[in-house]
Protein backbone atom coordinates (compact mmCIF):
# COMPACT_ATOMS: atom_id res chain seq x y z
CA UNK A 1 0.00 0.00 0.00
CA UNK A 2 1.82 3.14 -1.35
CA UNK A 3 2.01 6.11 0.92
CA UNK A 4 -0.70 8.61 -0.83
CA UNK A 5 -3.40 5.36 -1.17
CA UNK A 6 -4.74 5.57 2.51
CA UNK A 7 -5.27 9.24 2.46
CA UNK A 8 -7.37 8.43 -0.72
CA UNK A 9 -9.44 5.86 0.80
CA UNK A 10 -10.61 7.62 3.60
CA UNK A 11 -12.18 10.26 2.01
CA UNK A 12 -13.57 7.78 -0.26
CA UNK A 13 -15.03 6.45 2.77
CA UNK A 14 -16.16 10.06 3.26
CA UNK A 15 -17.60 10.65 0.67
CA UNK A 16 -19.91 7.47 0.36
CA UNK A 17 -20.81 7.54 4.28
CA UNK A 18 -21.85 11.53 3.23
CA UNK A 19 -23.58 10.65 0.30
CA UNK A 20 -25.80 7.68 2.48
CA UNK A 21 -26.40 10.06 5.08
CA UNK A 22 -27.97 12.66 2.71
CA UNK A 23 -29.81 9.80 1.09
CA UNK A 24 -31.37 8.83 4.10
CA UNK A 25 -32.33 12.62 5.24
CA UNK A 26 -33.58 13.57 2.16
CA UNK A 27 -36.34 10.54 2.01
CA UNK A 28 -36.75 10.79 5.48
CA UNK A 29 -37.88 14.42 4.52
CA UNK A 30 -39.65 13.91 1.52
CA UNK A 31 -41.77 11.16 3.20
CA UNK A 32 -42.71 13.71 6.03
CA UNK A 33 -44.06 16.05 3.25
CA UNK A 34 -46.00 13.25 1.37
CA UNK A 35 -47.67 12.37 4.50
CA UNK A 36 -48.40 15.78 5.45
CA UNK A 37 -50.16 16.93 2.62
CA UNK A 38 -52.26 13.49 2.66
CA UNK A 39 -53.42 14.41 6.13
CA UNK A 40 -54.19 17.99 4.90
CA UNK A 41 -56.40 16.49 1.93
CA UNK A 42 -58.13 14.15 4.86
CA UNK A 43 -58.75 16.90 7.07
CA UNK A 44 -60.40 19.18 4.16
CA UNK A 45 -62.60 16.17 3.13
CA UNK A 46 -63.85 16.10 6.54
CA UNK A 47 -63.88 19.92 7.21
CA UNK A 48 -61.42 20.62 9.90
CA UNK A 49 -59.68 23.24 8.85
CA UNK A 50 -57.55 23.74 11.81
CA UNK A 51 -55.86 20.32 11.72
CA UNK A 52 -55.64 21.02 7.58
CA UNK A 53 -53.41 23.92 8.53
CA UNK A 54 -51.57 22.20 10.58
CA UNK A 55 -50.77 19.44 8.62
CA UNK A 56 -50.05 22.16 5.59
CA UNK A 57 -47.55 23.48 8.09
CA UNK A 58 -45.47 20.58 8.21
CA UNK A 59 -45.49 20.00 4.76
CA UNK A 60 -44.66 23.12 4.13
CA UNK A 61 -41.24 23.07 6.05
CA UNK A 62 -40.42 19.57 5.06
CA UNK A 63 -38.11 21.28 2.98
CA UNK A 64 -35.53 19.18 0.52
CA UNK A 65 -33.83 19.39 -2.87
CA UNK A 66 -36.64 18.52 -5.37
CA UNK A 67 -39.06 18.36 -3.46
CA UNK A 68 -42.72 19.75 -4.18
CA UNK A 69 -44.35 18.83 -0.86
CA UNK A 70 -43.57 22.29 0.54
CA UNK A 71 -44.89 24.41 -2.50
CA UNK A 72 -47.98 22.70 -2.84
CA UNK A 73 -48.93 22.66 1.13
CA UNK A 74 -48.33 26.85 1.07
CA UNK A 75 -50.69 26.28 -2.14
CA UNK A 76 -53.11 24.79 0.18
CA UNK A 77 -52.45 27.13 2.80
CA UNK A 78 -53.15 29.95 0.49
CA UNK A 79 -56.78 28.53 -0.35
CA UNK A 80 -57.68 27.62 2.88
CA UNK A 81 -57.24 31.66 3.47
CA UNK A 82 -59.31 32.50 0.61
CA UNK A 83 -61.47 30.18 1.17
CA UNK A 84 -62.29 31.10 4.74
CA UNK A 85 -62.20 34.84 3.93
CA UNK A 86 -64.85 34.48 1.15
CA UNK A 87 -66.74 32.76 3.85
CA UNK A 88 -66.25 35.11 6.54
CA UNK A 89 -64.26 33.30 8.39
CA UNK A 90 -61.54 35.49 9.50
CA UNK A 91 -60.15 33.46 12.49
CA UNK A 92 -59.55 30.82 9.94
CA UNK A 93 -58.23 33.12 7.79
CA UNK A 94 -55.76 34.45 10.11
CA UNK A 95 -55.09 31.11 11.14
CA UNK A 96 -53.65 30.17 7.84
CA UNK A 97 -51.81 32.98 6.33
CA UNK A 98 -50.22 32.76 10.31
CA UNK A 99 -49.23 29.18 9.65
CA UNK A 100 -47.75 30.25 6.00
CA UNK A 101 -45.13 32.53 7.69
CA UNK A 102 -44.20 30.75 10.07
CA UNK A 103 -43.45 27.59 7.41
CA UNK A 104 -41.64 30.00 5.36
CA UNK A 105 -39.36 31.42 8.30
CA UNK A 106 -39.02 28.06 9.35
CA UNK A 107 -37.45 26.88 5.94
CA UNK A 108 -35.35 30.34 5.65
CA UNK A 109 -31.71 29.65 6.88
CA UNK A 110 -30.49 33.51 5.88
CA UNK A 111 -32.71 36.60 6.23
CA UNK A 112 -33.53 37.25 2.66
CA UNK A 113 -37.49 37.93 2.71
CA UNK A 114 -39.08 36.56 -0.59
CA UNK A 115 -41.90 37.76 -2.47
CA UNK A 116 -43.88 34.97 -1.05
CA UNK A 117 -43.29 36.01 3.03
CA UNK A 118 -43.99 39.44 2.46
CA UNK A 119 -47.29 38.89 1.42
CA UNK A 120 -48.25 36.38 3.84
CA UNK A 121 -47.35 39.16 6.73
CA UNK A 122 -49.29 41.84 4.55
CA UNK A 123 -52.40 39.19 4.69
CA UNK A 124 -51.18 38.33 8.61
CA UNK A 125 -51.40 42.11 9.39
CA UNK A 126 -54.55 42.74 7.59
CA UNK A 127 -56.54 40.30 9.33
CA UNK A 128 -54.67 41.04 12.71
CA UNK A 129 -55.84 44.92 12.57
CA UNK A 130 -59.68 43.79 11.25
CA UNK A 131 -59.79 40.92 14.21
CA UNK A 132 -58.82 43.76 16.33
CA UNK A 133 -61.33 46.04 15.38
CA UNK A 134 -63.99 43.64 15.86
CA UNK A 135 -63.21 43.09 19.20
CA UNK A 136 -63.05 46.54 20.12
CA UNK A 137 -66.28 46.67 18.26
CA UNK A 138 -67.50 44.24 20.77
CA UNK A 139 -66.50 46.26 23.85
CA UNK A 140 -62.37 45.47 24.02
CA UNK A 141 -59.84 48.43 25.03
CA UNK A 142 -57.78 49.12 22.05
CA UNK A 143 -54.62 48.43 21.48
CA UNK A 144 -52.22 50.79 19.70
CA UNK A 145 -49.29 47.87 18.56
CA UNK A 146 -52.49 46.64 16.92
CA UNK A 147 -52.65 49.12 13.77
CA UNK A 148 -52.02 47.50 10.55
CA UNK A 149 -48.85 49.26 9.93
CA UNK A 150 -47.43 48.95 12.94
CA UNK A 151 -48.40 45.41 12.80
CA UNK A 152 -46.61 44.85 9.12
CA UNK A 153 -43.49 46.64 10.69
CA UNK A 154 -43.30 44.04 13.13
CA UNK A 155 -43.67 40.86 11.29
CA UNK A 156 -40.99 42.50 8.49
CA UNK A 157 -38.54 42.27 11.25
CA UNK A 158 -36.15 39.82 10.93
CA UNK A 159 -34.31 37.99 13.66
CA UNK A 160 -32.47 35.07 10.98
CA UNK A 161 -28.65 35.54 10.36
CA UNK A 162 -27.41 37.24 7.15
CA UNK A 163 -24.96 36.00 4.73
CA UNK A 164 -21.66 36.75 6.23
CA UNK A 165 -22.53 34.76 10.11
CA UNK A 166 -22.53 31.33 7.37
CA UNK A 167 -19.80 32.52 5.65
CA UNK A 168 -17.82 33.01 8.70
CA UNK A 169 -19.17 29.72 10.02
CA UNK A 170 -18.21 28.11 6.86
CA UNK A 171 -14.97 29.68 6.32
CA UNK A 172 -13.60 28.81 10.14
CA UNK A 173 -14.83 25.25 9.53
CA UNK A 174 -13.03 24.39 6.33
CA UNK A 175 -9.81 26.12 7.81
CA UNK A 176 -10.12 24.25 10.81
CA UNK A 177 -11.07 20.92 9.60
CA UNK A 178 -8.27 21.19 6.38
CA UNK A 179 -5.22 22.14 9.21
CA UNK A 180 -6.56 19.83 11.74
CA UNK A 181 -6.28 16.93 9.26
CA UNK A 182 -2.79 18.40 8.08
CA UNK A 183 -1.84 17.73 11.46
CA UNK A 184 -3.11 15.07 12.67
CA UNK A 185 -1.18 12.66 9.64
CA UNK A 186 2.15 14.64 9.82
CA UNK A 187 4.38 12.47 11.75
CA UNK A 188 7.26 13.87 13.31
CA UNK A 189 9.30 16.76 12.42
CA UNK A 190 6.70 17.26 9.73
CA UNK A 191 4.20 18.50 12.87
CA UNK A 192 4.59 22.17 12.81
CA UNK A 193 3.53 25.04 14.78
CA UNK A 194 1.75 26.45 12.00
CA UNK A 195 -0.88 23.47 10.87
CA UNK A 196 -2.26 24.01 14.96
CA UNK A 197 -2.22 27.81 15.11
CA UNK A 198 -4.16 27.74 11.65
CA UNK A 199 -6.54 24.93 13.34
CA UNK A 200 -7.03 27.33 16.15
CA UNK A 201 -7.73 30.32 14.00
CA UNK A 202 -10.23 28.34 12.02
CA UNK A 203 -12.03 27.06 15.26
CA UNK A 204 -11.83 31.20 16.58
CA UNK A 205 -13.25 32.28 13.31
CA UNK A 206 -16.12 29.28 13.64
CA UNK A 207 -16.84 30.47 16.89
CA UNK A 208 -16.89 34.16 16.29
CA UNK A 209 -20.23 33.49 13.65
CA UNK A 210 -21.95 30.84 16.02
CA UNK A 211 -21.77 34.06 18.33
CA UNK A 212 -23.17 36.45 16.15
CA UNK A 213 -26.20 33.57 15.49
Amino acid sequence: MTAGSTPARVATAIAIGLAVVLAIAWSGRSGEGRRALAECDAALIRGDAIDAILAARVAAEARCPTCSAPDEALAKLEQIAKDAEARGDDVTAFAAWRAERAALIAASVTSTVSDRRTHAEVEVARFAHRLESAAVAGGATPTAAAAEDKLRAGLAANDLPNGTVFALVGLGGVVFLVTAARFAMARGERRGTTDLALAATGAGIAALGALLF
